[in-house]
């Protein structure tokens, strides 16, 4: 996750949802899920306005409402929106990989290995991988928390100096 937040604020000036259903089959049996693409466009009071695209997040926005997104390069991270007095911090734990198909890959050459070693071989791979596994879920936590923790943050400070107005008067304060 980007350390550098960035902001863009202004009005929602148009929203389109979008679903998308995906399915697998696999040996007969079958699964599908939906993906929800919601696009919202924000107007600033000077400039030109920009599209946002949000998947699978809920994003309390409709058209004329005056909001903030908070950014992580173009990434959105959260949208605050004045007009409700709601937050939406977008920073979840599947932004963070577990596991890479390069460890997939190790997993599997080590396990051939271990498996041409015998029982000690199997046996040393099992703990091993377990204590792995756990180091690996610790750093995914911290780093999702840290990052979580860094966007409420900005969502804190977002609301407390609202957009548009020096003394933050303006727009209505969001608790």
């Amino acid at each position: 996750m980007p350390t550098d937040i960035s902001s863009f604020s202004g009005e929602v000036v148009d929203t389109d949802d979008l679903e998308e259903v995906f399915g697998l089959m696999a040996n007969g049996s079958g699964s599908t899920w939906t993906d929800d693409h919601r696009k919202i466009w924000v107007r600033p009071s000077h400039g030109t306005e920009r599209r946002f695209t949000f998947t699978n997040a809920d994003v309390p926005a409709r058209t004329g409402h005056q909001v903030t997104i908070l950014l992580g390069g173009e990434k959105p991270l959260a949208l605050v929106n004045f007009s409700t007095r709601q937050c939406a911090n977008l920073v979840t734990r599947r932004q963070f990989e577990l596991f890479g198909a390069v460890e997939a890959f190790a997993f599997a050459a080590l396990l051939i290995g271990a498996g041409l070693a015998g029982t000690a071989g199997l046996v040393a791979l099992t703990v091993g991988a377990a204590v792995y596994d756990a180091a690996k879920w610790l750093v995914r936590e911290v780093r999702y928390r840290r990052a979580r923790g860094s966007v409420e943050g900005g969502i804190r400070r977002t609301i407390a100096n609202p957009p548009g107005d020096p003394h933050g008067d303006s727009l209505p304060r969001a608790h």
